[in-house]
Order: structure tokens, then sequence, then C-alpha cells
């Protein structure tokens, strides 16, 4: 017996069968047995997601005669009856299945609904399965409409389409209409992992991750992804195979981008574009998964608590939460233009030079950029120097002051973080006592400590203990006093706006309103 892909050999025969459309199939099999049958229904959804399968089950479902010949409509058709079994073989004389996509045309369209008259031959119902009926042309739209609101008894309509918004609204008012969902990653990666040891395939669950998440939501086209896998692997499925099957990316380069691009350093980052070329690797996927780690990113700023890996964390620290946004935006940009780019590697390329271009000037990164250069400055000056006079103490006399120690010290990233959000508690025999909001008791962790104690040990005396607690506090951290500044700003820009003489006539005489969202002081 010759060789059958996995998307035809794992097709559902039955509801129980489909994944991921739960909602569809309940409604569908309760309508089945409770005997209200719709004369038309239509099945959306994108690619790959069963809505053809699923017009077949149905089919079945109608015209089931049950194993002894004598069963009516049922949710659970028995798959052995002649229906069935020529429904799934495609030979069932009264199921016609039509591509619409390759029959537009009025007159085919009218041939086609003029055998709807005639009884079945040897079924229950004669039905229609009309896949992409979208391609329909308006005039064979109209032709099928009055046999479409008024069908014979005998007479089932199913159409299946991509695109719903194509159809004409006298249609889709006609039918009983079920859109279909994308399947999530874990999901199929799920499957998969059935399927393949239903085939006893060895395999890794690494690689069904990146078969799922390749996927993009279709189980066609995650079996088909299957195959060729299993023909990459020589018969076993490894993560290994599937990564350089998929072109995926390795998380380490994604992390190395990130990191230069916080550095400003733009040699290195086309050194990495160049690496990344030497492997082969996909650049649309390498946009899509740097979309993804921003994304989390963002969470992770939004939601402090969220459990996430540390590198993700101390990215998270390093950009500011405008930055995240706006490099998530260049990134999915960049991957809808990657066609209209000279090649994958110059689009690619060109996506991370624009957030290069328009990082903001005032940025967590730039200041990390420029501490780190002050530092490198300072080390050779001092080495310079060193030679004729002594090196200069390290340490300088703390006031008690903790938001000016903050600002001349201009703390940035993960310390620069932690300290705006501090407020001093006391500071004795070279004891720092800190203290932090609730809200922010995220930060009282080793990692953020300890970036904090290095930063501030060169300006204090040796041995600087730091100890930090999360409680009430009294308004008096940077972050605090930053708030009230940016707070009293924006209050005087909207009194400016409100109380200006123009904007005043348009309330007055166009009833118009300020929306004091929308104005922001010039900083």
């Amino acid at each position: 017996m010759s060789h059958q892909v996995l998307a035809r050999k794992w097709r559902p025969k039955a509801f129980s069968d489909v994944i991921g459309q739960e909602h569809v199939v309940t409604a569908l099999s309760n309508a089945l047995d409770s005997g209200r049958i719709h004369h038309a229904y239509l099945f959306t959804g994108t690619r790959g997601v069963g809505k053809t399968t699923l017009a077949r089950i149905l089919a079945k479902a109608l015209n089931c005669q049950g194993k002894d010949g004598q069963g009516g409509i049922t949710s659970q058709p028995c798959g052995e009856c002649s229906a069935c079994t020529e429904i799934d073989a495609g030979r069932f004389v009264d199921l016609l299945e039509v591509d619409a996509a390759t029959n537009t045309k009025v007159d085919e369209m009218r041939e086609l609904l003029d055998s709807a008259q005639y009884m079945p031959v040897s079924g229950r119902y004669k039905v229609y399965i009309i896949d992409e009926v979208h391609m329909l042309s308006r005039s064979a739209f109209n032709s099928m409409l009055k046999t479409l609101e008024e069908p014979p008894a005998h007479v089932e309509f199913i159409l299946a389409t991509t695109d719903p918004q194509k159809l004409p609204v006298t249609v889709l008012s006609r039918c009983l209409q079920f859109n279909l969902k994308q399947l999530p990653a874990a999901l199929l990666s799920k499957h998969l992992g059935h399927v393949l040891k239903a085939e006893q395939i060895p395999f890794e669950e690494a690689a069904l991750t990146m078969l799922g998440k390749a996927a993009e939501g279709s189980v066609r086209d995650s079996l088909s992804l299957l195959d060729q896998a299993i023909a990459y692997g020589a018969g076993e499925v490894k993560a290994a195979d599937v990564q350089s099957m998929l072109g995926a990316l390795d998380q380490g380069y994604l992390f190395t981008l990130l990191e230069k691009l916080a550095q400003r350093d733009g040699a290195a980052i086309m050194q990495e574009v160049d690496r990344m070329a030497g492997r082969s690797l996909s650049f649309d996927m390498a946009l899509k998964d740097m979309a993804a780690l921003l994304h989390r990113m963002a969470l992770l700023q939004s939601l402090p608590d969220s459990d996430e890996d540390n590198r993700i964390k101390e990215l998270a620290g390093v950009f500011s939460p405008e930055e995240v946004q706006l490099y998530y935006q260049i990134a999915i940009l960049g991957r809808r233009d990657l066609a209209l780019a000279p090649d994958e590697e110059a689009g690619f390329s060109m996506t991370l030079l624009r957030m290069l271009a328009f990082a903001p000037a005032t940025s967590t990164s730039t200041q990390i950029a420029a501490h780190s250069a002050a530092n490198s400055a300072t080390k050779q000056s001092v080495t310079q120097t060193s030679a004729v006079q002594p090196a200069s103490p390290a340490t300088a006399a703390f006031d008690g002051d903790w938001s000016a120690l903050v600002a001349r010290l201009n703390l940035t990233g993960m310390a620069g973080m932690l300290a705006k959000q501090c407020e001093l508690v006391s500071y004795e025999n070279n004891v720092l006592e800190l203290a932090v909001a609730e809200e922010h008791k995220h930060l009282v962790s080793r990692s953020y400590q300890e970036k904090l104690k290095s930063e501030l040990a060169p300006h204090l005396p040796s041995g600087l203990r730091i100890n930090i607690r999360a409680g009430k506090l009294a308004g008096k951290s940077v972050a605090a006093i930053e708030k009230r500044e940016l707070d009293a700003r924006q209050a005087e820009a909207v009194a400016s706006i409100e109380g200006d003489a123009f904007v005043k006539e348009l309330i007055a005489d166009f009833g118009v309103q300020v929306d004091p969202a929308a104005i922001k002081p010039i900083l």
C-alpha cells in the first residue's frame, strides 16, 4: 500500500476527533440530536482549521443509516454504513463538493443548482459543499439566492470560506454561521505528540513545540510540517533537525541583538546579522520571535510579579516601556514589509537599523551607553595620571539626601529602577536601609539589590551593606518626586490650553471639548 500523508490519514472522521473547535462541535451535535436542522451552514476560518472536514462529518451525520441500516440523523455517525464509507471515500453520489475558486461563473452555478430539485439517489439528504464560496461572481451569488433561501426539504447547503467579508450580506443572512478558531501552538504540539505515538515514531518535545508554533494555528499545516520533519530526520523528529529545517532562530541571537541594541552598538548588531545569514536562519521567523520576546518584556514591565526567565527580566529592566513598545511596532512592521525588501537579510538589518535610528534620545539604554562611556573615560584618565600622582579617593560623603545621590550618580538599568523606587530609611555604620512600596516589591530581589550595591560601592565607604524592605512610603522616592513634577507640568499644560482665548472661542461657539489626555507638556 502506498504511503498516505499524515494530513489525510489523520483527518477527523467524527465530531469527537475534531480538536480545538468545541464551540462548533457542541452546537452541531446538539442540533443534530434535537432534530433542529438548518438548511444552510457557513463555516469560516483560516486555512487548515477544519472547515471542509466538519462539512463532511456533518454530511455523514445527516445521511448515516446506522450499522443495521435502520439509523437516522445522528451526531455520532457510525462510520460503517454505505453512506459513511462512501462519503469518506469521496464517492457518495448525493454529496456534491464544489470548489468555487474554479467554478465562479453564473452558468456553472445554475447547472449545479438545477439538480437540487431532484430527490437524493441513495441518501437522506442531497448535500452541497461549496468551498471558498467567496470566490463566486456576483451573478453566481444572485443565481443561488432563491435556492439558498427556500431549498427543497431534501437539500442541505454547507458553505466554507476563508474570507467571509467578501460574501454578500444577502447570503450571510440565509446561513447559520460558525467561526472556526486558529488553534493554539500548545494544542497543536500535543496533537502532534499523539500522532507520533500512534505512528510509533520517536520524537523530542522541543521539536513539537517548534512545529506547533510554525503551523500558525493550522492543523493541516502542522501535520504537513510533521511529515517534512520525519523525512528530514530519517524517521525521527529531533529538535536540532526541526530547527535547521525551519531555519528557526536560537534565542541566544535575540538576546544578543537586544543587548547590543541597548548599547547602541550598530557594528556589533550587523556582525550578529552576518552570523545569522551564515547559518541560513529565517529572518522572517527572527522578526516574529523578536516581537514575541518584546511582548514578554512588555508584560513583565506591566506585571512585575510574572514568572519569567532571569535574562528576560534583565532586558526588561534595561529598556524603558516606551522603547519596548516602539521596537515591537518596528519589528512587526518590518516583518510585514520583508517581502518588499531587496532580500530578507537587507529587510531584517534595516529593521534593526530603524530601531537604532528611532530610539528615544533620553532612553534608559542611551543613558547606559553614556554611563559606560563615562566610566571608561574616567578609568583611562586615572590610568594616564597614576604615574605622576596617587589615585583620588572613590568614596564621597553621603549627607542623607537619597534623591540627590541617585541623581548625581545617574543610576540606570536594574540599579536605576530600584534606586528610583526606594526611600531612605536610615544610613548608619555603613548600612543603608531602604524601603519600596508594596506594588514594587518584585524589585526587592537578590539580582536587583546586587546591581544597586555594585553601583553604589565605588561612591561610599568600603564594606557597604544594603537592606531593602517593602512597605508604606512617605512619597519621598525619586520616582514619586518625578511623578509629582510631571503631574504639575501636565496640569500647567492643560490650564494653558484651556485658558487660551482661541480655545475658549471654540468651546463657546462649537461646543468642543478639550481632552486633557491628549495634552502633553514640553519636557
